[in-house]
């Protein structure tokens, strides 16, 4: 990944507030372990979420139910066009 592209991702990401370890990941890493660390971070934390959601209501819910269909979809075209 181009260097300048991978600061701009780090950046953004410290200001969203993002996981130190998936920070670490950016800084460290060449592409291919890059792509596979960030591939394990995303399914672990998408197991979290779907495990968060029967304590939640009202909007929160809704906001995370539609992360993880977006997430899901998205994940199953990637694997179409793979």
């Amino acid at each position: 990944m181009d260097r300048e592209v991978r600061t701009e991702l780090y950046l953004t990401l410290l200001l969203l507030g993002a996981d130190a370890l998936l920070l670490r990941a950016l800084e460290a890493m060449d592409d291919k372990e890059l792509v596979a660390d960030l591939r394990n971070w995303n399914e672990a934390k998408l197991l979290e979420l779907k495990e968060w959601l029967p304590t939640m209501s009202g909007e929160q819910l809704e906001a995370v139910q539609q992360r993880v269909a977006r997430y899901e979809s998205l994940r199953r075209s990637l694997k179409r066009a793979a």
